[in-house]
């Protein structure tokens, strides 16, 4: 199996009627913990955990990160959309690699502003346990 095959069958599952309801489940999930957590950071634009784009300052804001962070984060959004729609394989490892350091190094911040040790920020790129760690940070006493 190639990387384009292996690619291929990760969207067609995705796009499927089950991937869609996870994929929503998972991002309520992150919008409410979001919210939450910009909440408790004393953000004045904390109900911004539910707009697409916006909740990545959000991220960046909540873990008092350089504003650098939210580009950061958002070029390597667009780039892995930019790389979906032309199907570059190799150019779509590279941005979820590359995006998924960034989106652990903030996170990483959010952890360590609420207490917790920065290392928990490698769990957000995780799957099931990043989930885990949203509501701990959200809805957890703060050590």
């Amino acid at each position: 199996m190639d990387l384009s095959d292996a690619l291929l069958r990760v969207w067609i599952a995705y796009s499927s009627g089950w991937g869609l309801v996870v994929s929503m489940g998972v991002y309520l999930w992150l919008s409410a913990c979001l919210m939450v957590i910009a909440r408790k950071g004393h953000i004045t634009y904390w109900w911004a955990g539910w707009i697409p784009v916006v909740n990545l300052q959000i991220v960046c804001a909540a873990g008092k990160s350089p504003s650098s962070c939210f580009w950061r984060l958002l070029i390597a959004l667009t780039a892995l959309i930019v790389g979906i729609w032309l199907w570059i394989q190799w150019w779509i490892l590279l941005w979820l690699v590359l995006g998924a350091i960034v989106w652990a190094i903030a996170w990483g911040r959010i952890c360590s502003e609420r207490g917790r040790s920065p290392l928990l920020g490698l769990l957000a790129v995780v799957p099931i346990l990043n989930l885990a760690l949203f509501g701990l940070l959200a809805f957890g006493d703060q050590p």
